[in-house]
């Protein structure tokens, strides 16, 4: 198995897309609960939906190369991931039914509680891969 101190670049670029994600589930969340469900809130949801999506997959080939992650970061992951997914399905068809107001109450409340979990996963990824480079 390879050094993960040589791992720099591709570890680097699965923290790029991460941390974008990050930004755009932030931006999203609390910009779509301040104004209520919009279409722009649903475009920079789908965009960190893609930015998860990508660095997830830059991390999955990080751990392929340099070992797995702990076992709950795994499953927080993939569950959130997954809950992020079904909240921005949720959110597009409140939004082409046309009833975004009509589901913002509820939206949001599932938004943070999805949000909430995918920061568990997000940090718990972060201090596991800290304690790796630590050794």
């Amino acid at each position: 198995m390879p050094s993960v101190q040589g791992s720099g670049p591709m570890l680097a670029v699965a923290i790029f897309w991460m941390t974008l994600a990050l930004i755009f589930y932030t931006w999203a969340v609390f910009s779509g609960r301040r104004q209520g469900l919009r279409t722009k809130h649903l475009v920079i949801f789908g965009i960190g939906l893609l930015c998860d999506y990508i660095g997830t997959h830059q991390m999955n080939l990080y751990a392929q190369a340099f070992g797995k992650a702990p076992q709950i970061h795994n499953i927080t992951g993939l569950a959130s991931l997954s809950g992020m997914a079904f909240h921005f399905l949720l959110a597009l068809a409140a939004t082409l039914a046309g009833r975004a107001d009509a589901v913002n109450r509820v939206f949001h409340r599932v938004s943070l509680t999805i949000y909430s979990c995918w920061l568990i996963a997000f940090f718990s990824g972060a201090f596991s891969g800290m304690m790796r480079l630590g050794r």
